[in-house]
């Protein structure tokens, strides 16, 4: 035995500093003055590297130095074929994955509150979903409100108010999410489609009916369905443009994401006929237009979408050298493709070698593809303009508003937006 490195008593399990640094002490004994090489022990992979990509990059160089690791498991004595099996890329390890899967399939199993709890109900000291008694009072409120009267079934069912109308009643009488914020159109529909407050617990493929008290019973529920059906919205026309923010425009009031809004209005002309027009806007999902209208309160934004996308490219046009030179664009896909890419080839390099189809340097140029894939999505190194920025500025521009919002995303961080501001946040 040339040397022994063990972790101190007191080190946590996940400390991979601690372990990075006795790997490199272990190192310096085999390069220093009067160093000797010797055979690296190790229980198994997962006692000597975090994951996949740290076992290979160790391997080889133990292998230039002359030497290689053996695990005492005498099912894998082998350290690559046992890294195969327990470390994961990035420390994604296999066998932790499937622990958490499995824990998390039976506390479904067993109807146990997994992540938040819907509203009206919180988390009891068994687990379950509990109701909580003010909140289970809207709920009920919310489903009666918009199931409207009892329709005979073979009836057209009459309903009751709209998702903006019970939402502002909600707000006049000062309720506010869980969040603090107003009650919007979208929370309202969030609610009524949410089984839940049938009793039933629904998650990752488990179902169980009568795992908690509901709050709505299930013929409201299923009236408040028949009038969602009724009343489903047109859909987009065929070939609609998208949005050309859809997805960074926030207000400047609360913080919440625009959404994307099509107006119809048709008329009769003095002639008799008919026509029709389309109007486009960015609204805040807090916005309670009558209530800012009547009421001296603060104003949610609320933007005709052409004025605002015209502000936000006029002033991504004027972006200078010294901001360009500080831009990094995100472009999300083909950098995501590229590290997916070198991750599976990653992944059948190292099966192949552990199948003895190879050796240990067969497996150095994948590694730096996905070393250098990995890299090339953070770019902080790099100094002066990145190469794509005047291309995605020039496609900003451009009359394909799919390409457009892909190039305005890539250099956007986010817009913010009030009644008479517009500010661009860019990538840097």
């Amino acid at each position: 035995m040339v040397a022994w490195y063990e972790p101190a008593e007191d080190e946590a399990p996940g400390d991979f500093d601690a372990r990075h640094d006795r790997y490199r002490q272990m190192i310096a004994s085999f390069t220093g003055q009067g160093a000797r090489l010797a055979l690296v022990l190790v229980p198994d992979a997962s006692h000597f590297a975090e994951d996949l990509e740290t076992l290979v990059s160790r391997l080889l160089e133990l292998d230039r130095l002359g030497t290689e690791v053996r695990c005492t498991d005498p099912d894998r004595p082998d350290a690559l074929q046992s890294g195969e099996g327990l470390l994961g890329l990035g420390g994604r390890s296999p066998q932790r994955q499937a622990r958490i899967r499995d824990s998390i399939v039976a506390k479904a199993s067993r109807g146990e509150v997994l992540g938040r709890t819907p509203y009206g109900y919180e988390a009891g000291a068994d687990g379950l979903l509990k109701p909580v008694q003010g909140e289970a009072g809207i709920v009920r409120e919310i489903f009666e409100t918009y199931a409207g009267p009892w329709h005979a079934p073979e009836s057209k069912p009459l309903g009751g108010p709209g998702f903006r109308a019970i939402a502002r009643s909600i707000n006049d009488r000062g309720f506010r999410t869980r969040t603090g914020r107003p009650w919007s159109a979208l929370a309202i529909a969030g609610i009524l489609k949410n089984r839940t407050y049938l009793g039933t617990y629904t998650r990752y493929g488990v179902r169980i009916a009568g795992s908690h008290e509901p709050l709505v019973e299930r013929e409201i529920f299923n009236r408040a369905e028949s009038v969602t059906r009724m009343r489903r919205p047109v859909r987009k026309q065929a070939g609609e443009a998208p949005y050309l923010l859809g997805g960074i425009v926030r207000c400047d009031l609360c913080g919440r994401g625009l959404f994307g809004l099509t107006r119809r209005r048709s008329w009769k002309r003095s002639d008799g006929t008919t026509n029709s027009r389309s109007y486009r806007y960015y609204e805040c999902p807090s916005r309670d237009a009558r209530r800012e209208r009547n009421e001296d309160v603060a104003r949610h934004s609320s933007w005709h979408a052409d004025v605002l996308e015209d502000a936000v490219l006029r002033d991504m046009q004027r972006w200078g050298e010294r901001v360009k030179k500080k831009l990094r664009p995100v472009l999300g896909d083909s950098v995501a493709d590229e590290i997916a890419d070198a991750e599976r080839d990653f992944n059948r390099a190292v099966r192949m070698v552990a199948s003895a189809y190879g050796t240990l340097q067969d497996l150095a140029a994948p590694l730096k593809r996905l070393e250098s894939a990995r890299a090339g999505s953070g770019r902080d190194d790099v100094e002066g303009p990145d190469p794509n920025v005047d291309q995605l500025l020039t496609e900003t521009r451009g009359k394909d508003v799919a390409v457009a919002k892909t190039a305005v995303s890539a250099l956007v961080e986010r817009v913010v937006v009030g009644e008479e501001r517009v500010e661009v946040i860019p990538r840097f």
